[in-house]
C-alpha cells in the first residue's frame, strides 16, 4: 500500500509572534503600495490585476515570515493565518484609501478618463485605523456617493459594494493558498525541519499514471527504467518530479505530468496533472532518480 505524507498538525508558539510582527510591518507596507496603484492607475481591468498580485503578496508574506519560519504543519492553523491576514491587509488599505479621499487634490485627464492627484498623512492614517467604527461609517458615506465612474456615470451604492465585496473575496482566496501549501510539504518531526525540496530534471511524459504508481506501490524500480531526461521541456510534452529528503533517510516524491497546448494566441502553454503528490519512496529509488 502506497503511503503518503500526512502533517502533523504541530506548529511553533513562535509562529503568533511573526504573524503579529508581519500584520503591523509587513502587510500596511502591502496596503499602502496596493492602494496607491489602484488610485493612480484609472483602469479597472488593470486594477483587477493588481488586486490579485495584492492578494499574492499578502499569501506570500504569510507563507514565508509565518508559516515557514513559524513551522506551522496545521492545515486549519494556517488557512486562519491566510485569512486573518487577507482581512488585516483589507483593512490597512481602506484606511489608506480614505485618507487619500480626504485628501484628494488637482484632477487631470479629460472627461472620460482622470487622476485625482492625492497624499496620504501619515498620522491621520493612524488615527482611522485605530478608530475602526468611525472609519466605516465614513466608507458607507462615500459609498452613497462614489469617488469613481464611468464617463458620466458615478458607481455607488449596491453596484459599488459589490465590487469592494469582489475586491475583498479575491484577496482573501489568494492569500490562504500559499499558507494552506506550504503548511502540507513534508516537515521532518524528529530533526524539526522542512523536508530539503529537489525538483528534478525533466523526465519524458509518464503515458500510464496508474501503472506507474502500481510499480511504487510494489517497489518495483521497473517504474524509473523508461525514464529519460527531456532537454527542451518548454517545447514538449514532460514530467516533473520532486523529491522531499530528510537527514533521517525519509524521502517523499511528487509526479506531475505536463501535456503542451497552443492557446487561442498560439503560444505555448501546458496542462499540469499532479497524480502523486508526497508519496514515500525508499532511499534506492531516491537514488535511482538522482543518478538518471
Amino acid at each position: 500500500m502506497l503511503k503518503f505524507y500526512e502533517p502533523s498538525g504541530n506548529f511553533s508558539p513562535v509562529s503568533f509572534l511573526y504573524f503579529l510582527l508581519t500584520s503591523i510591518i509587513v502587510l500596511p507596507l502591502l496596503a499602502l503600495i496596493y492602494t496607491y496603484l489602484i488610485w493612480y492607475i484609472p483602469f479597472v481591468y488593470v486594477n483587477l490585476f493588481i488586486t490579485i498580485g495584492f492578494g499574492f503578496a499578502v499569501g506570500f508574506a504569510i507563507n514565508f515570515m509565518v508559516i515557514k519560519l513559524g513551522k506551522v504543519r496545521n492545515k486549519t492553523l494556517a488557512t486562519i493565518f491566510g485569512v486573518l491576514s487577507g482581512l488585516i491587509a483589507l483593512y490597512f488599505s481602506w484606511a489608506v484609501w480614505v485618507d487619500l479621499v480626504f485628501n484628494v487634490g488637482e484632477v487631470y485627464g479629460t472627461s472620460r478618463i482622470g487622476i485625482a492627484t492625492s497624499n496620504i498623512k501619515f498620522f491621520q492614517v493612524v488615527q482611522l485605523a485605530l478608530h475602526p467604527k468611525e472609519l466605516f461609517l465614513i466608507i458607507m458615506e462615500i459609498n452613497e456617493s462614489g469617488t469613481w465612474g464611468f464617463g458620466s456615470t458615478t458607481v455607488s451604492g449596491i453596484f459599488l459594494a459589490i465590487i469592494w465585496i469582489i475586491e475583498a473575496l479575491i484577496v482573501l482566496v489568494l492569500s490562504v493558498l500559499a499558507p494552506i501549501g506550504q503548511s502540507t510539504i513534508p516537515f521532518c518531526e524528529h530533526d524539526n525541519k522542512w523536508f530539503k525540496e529537489n525538483e528534478l530534471p525533466a523526465f519524458n511524459l509518464i503515458s500510464n499514471p496508474n501503472e506507474f504508481i502500481g510499480y511504487i506501490e510494489n517497489h518495483n524500480s521497473d517504474a524509473f527504467k523508461e525514464l529519460t531526461k527531456v532537454p527542451n521541456s518548454g517545447e514538449s510534452d514532460h514530467s516533473i518530479f520532486t523529491l522531499y529528503s530528510s537527514k533521517k533517510g525519509e524521502n517523499y516524491l511528487s509526479i506531475e505530468n505536463k501535456k503542451m497546448k497552443k492557446n487561442s494566441k498560439g503560444e505555448t502553454e501546458f496542462d499540469g496533472n499532479e497524480f502523486i503528490t508526497y508519496a514515500m519512496i525508499t532511499s534506492d529509488f531516491k537514488q535511482i532518480l538522482l543518478e538518471k
